[in-house]
């Protein structure tokens, strides 16, 4: 499954991923990058952002939220 932008973003985050970036017409591709380089990129073009996850790791993936449980 590709994730890209802010959905890419997110689950990177709460995964401890690195993401992607394909490339423009000012910088080549990028890997590796931090969750703060993409939101730095997706700020200006969020389309540049992406994720490649394995449909099983994404569908087995646990339940995560920054809301606390109550």
């Amino acid at each position: 499954m590709r994730l890209t932008g802010f959905d890419a973003i997110e689950f990177a985050e709460k995964h401890n991923l690195r993401l992607k970036k394909h490339g423009d017409a000012v910088d080549g591709a990028a890997r590796e990058l931090t969750v703060a380089e993409a939101e730095a990129i997706a700020d200006e073009d969020e389309n540049l952002i992406y994720l490649d996850v394995p449909d099983e790791e994404y569908e087995n993936a646990p339940p995560t939220s920054f809301r606390p449980d109550r």
